[in-house]
């Protein structure tokens, strides 16, 4: 049954086409006093659409859990008893459909979601707390609330917080989705995600990695 399964998934898109077509030929056959031949594809779309909808129920009882698919399965079946093939027929052929769109709808949305996440900054300058207040590059998960950064022209702000010398222009789009560069000088608040167009900023921590404004925004 997982095979079939896959199967249907694997050729959703085909087999709502397949659907589309047979239901066009349907109402063709109607239009033009052939009763037979439309109850016949109508009967077909409802048997192509409805297995893998009777299979997914199926499935999904096997865990006790009363399913949409379930119900839609019942109506269709009892649609067929009655011999109302034109009902069972459009009510497989819009779920389907409904499905279709549903998964195209979820795809864009993980797309999204991965070019967030492969947005978000992945290093830092840090600035050592000694003396010699030496710039290292390390890791963002490397970062800590109240580290003080260096964040060049040209590159990303690693941490939510706030100036604490130099200044710049910050493209704040990614958070505000205003293009408009944002002036930052000392105290002014900084975002991770956001790009320092121009200047130098030296910033401190308050808000790291998931905790961040742009981190919230990825969950």
């Amino acid at each position: 049954m997982t095979w079939i399964q896959n199967f249907f998934d694997t050729n959703k898109r085909w087999l709502v086409g397949t659907m589309t077509i047979l239901v066009g030929i349907a109402y063709l056959a109607s239009f033009n006093g052939y009763p037979g031949l439309f109850n016949i594809t109508m009967l077909a779309v409802a048997i192509i659409g409805g297995l893998p909808i009777l299979i997914r129920a199926v499935s999904a009882l096997r865990y006790k859990i009363i399913s949409i698919e379930l119900l839609v399965s019942i109506a269709v079946i009892s649609a067929i008893m009655i011999s109302e093939f034109s009902e069972a027929g459009i009510v497989i052929w819009l779920f389907a459909i409904g499905d279709v769109l549903e998964t195209m709808t979820l795809a864009k949305t993980r797309n999204a979601i991965k070019a967030l996440v492969q947005m978000a900054p992945q290093k830092a300058i840090k600035i050592s707390d000694d003396a010699s207040k030496t710039q290292l590059e390390v890791a963002i998960d490397d970062v800590t609330v109240g580290d003080q950064l260096l964040v060049k022209a040209g590159t990303q702000i690693p941490v939510d917080g706030h100036v604490v010398s130099g200044s710049g222009h910050v493209n704040e789009a990614s958070i505000t989705g205003e293009s408009k560069p944002s002036h930052k000088q000392i105290n002014s608040a900084v975002f991770a995600g956001t790009v320092l167009d121009s200047g130098t900023l030296f910033i401190e921590a308050e808000k790291v990695a998931e905790d961040t404004a742009f981190g919230k925004l990825i969950e």
